[in-house]
């Protein structure tokens, strides 16, 4: 339960100062300031709760975000390019994943296209209204394949093509 509250909380803390970060360009020392009240307000009640973990004693986080004081603006840049690293990292996977929601998951999406370990193969080539993939080729043909390997490992094979011919397979 610890780790989940302190995931959520980097989480909370990422998305916030990356939100804020891109607001502007110019450092607002009132925004300075509260973004290093929310971290440091952050990051004493994950000390304390990592101290108090053995007691079921509720921890008051505003008596240790009353001391607290501002970070400098280095330690800020740091945050800022931690949360820009973080959201840059993250941001393909979560992607990734709405697309696996809509080919595999949700038969209602519209963008349906099989369920997991079956190869689907579009009959048409992709137009500017098919947005789930961003800037598909409009004159190639796709084969779609989702495969879970949670439980053993799977093996894909692709039929030989004659030499004057060119096609290609690509794993993400």
């Amino acid at each position: 339960m610890n780790n989940k509250r302190y995931i959520i909380n980097a989480l909370v803390l990422t998305v916030l100062i990356s939100i804020l970060s891109g607001c502007s360009t110019k450092r607002n020392s009132a925004l300075t300031t509260e973004l290093a009240n929310i971290k440091l307000e952050l990051a004493r009640a994950e000390l304390a709760q990592a101290e108090h973990a053995d007691t079921s004693e509720p921890i008051e986080t505003t008596e240790l975000a009353a001391t607290s004081e501002p970070a400098d603006i280095d330690e800020l840049a740091d945050i800022k390019d931690i949360a820009e690293e973080g959201f840059i990292y993250g941001l393909p996977i979560v992607m990734n994943y709405a697309v696996m929601s809509e080919f595999t998951l949700d038969k209602d999406s519209g963008k349906y296209k099989d369920s997991y370990n079956r190869i689907y193969n579009d009959s048409q080539v992709f137009t500017y209204k098919d947005t789930t993939i961003v800037t598909p080729n409009s004159d190639t043909p796709y084969s779609m394949l989702w495969l879970d390997l949670r439980a053993e490992p799977m093996v894909v094979s692709v039929p030989a093509v004659p030499k004057e011919r060119y096609y290609s397979v690509q794993f993400i």
